[in-house]
């Protein structure tokens, strides 16, 4: 299976159905205890940015795999272990606890296409789309999105997400990040990618060639020799 992902820079993914979107991951804070006005505050302000929305855009709410040491050492984080012989015995039980569960969480992310600016760039967008398909059919290497696009488009997002109401608390996304929702799409329950915490390092190397890697997804059927040969069942 082709992913459509012709190059990534930052939060924007340029794709070959001569589109570009971008993404921004939305502030995801624990509202089980909050209160009916804060709740409602929160809703209220969901629905006045999906109303300021133009074009077809996409709320995507994930379940990221947990792994169970990275729960672990934000519960041991700032507590001095030598001094704690009890803590420490604690730690462990509950690793081992969690080391039997399937750990899951949620984060959200917002995606939305930039128009283009007007024909001439609507045009090349449509021509440079064609000529990567036509490229990448004959294996041929196909030439990046310039650096002035880039930064063009980086613009043009910045000023759309400066004119959304500022209820919800968002932040562009990392490459790492979209690199991740693409692979926890396709991989879903089967040894996904954990998701890449705050502060990782950028995901790519160089520009334009070196994201396709990422346009090509190898699809298998799940549990291959962990299931009865029976064949499924619904």
């Amino acid at each position: 299976m082709r992913l459509p992902v012709r190059h990534i820079s930052g939060h924007l993914i340029w794709t070959t159905a001569a589109t570009v979107w971008a993404v921004w991951r939305v502030d995801t804070e624990n509202y089980t205890h909050a209160s009916k006005s804060t709740k409602r505050e929160r809703l209220d302000s969901l629905e006045a940015l999906f109303k300021s929305l133009r074009g077809e855009a996409l709320l995507l709410s994930l379940c990221p795999s947990v792994d169970a040491a990275s729960v672990v050492t934000r519960m041991t984080a700032g507590v001095d272990l030598d001094a704690s012989p009890e803590y420490v015995d604690l730690a462990l039980k509950v690793l081992d606890q969690l080391q039997d569960l399937e750990l899951t969480g949620r984060v959200d992310f917002l995606a939305v296409p930039l128009p283009h600016l007007d024909f001439k760039q609507s045009s090349r967008a449509v021509l440079s789309s064609l000529q990567v398909e036509v490229m990448g059919a004959l294996g041929l290497p196909v030439a990046p999105i310039s650096v002035a696009e880039e930064r063009q488009r980086l613009e043009q997002a910045n000023r759309l997400a400066a004119g959304w109401p500022s209820g919800i608390k968002m932040r562009p996304a990392t490459e790492a990040e979209i690199l991740w929702i693409y692979g926890h799409s396709a991989r879903r329950g089967l040894s996904e990618p954990l998701l890449p915490e705050d502060g990782a390092p950028r995901a790519l190397r160089g520009r334009g060639h070196t994201v396709t890697a990422h346009t090509q997804v190898i699809l298998d059927e799940g549990g291959r020799g962990t299931r009865s040969s029976k064949g499924p069942t619904n």
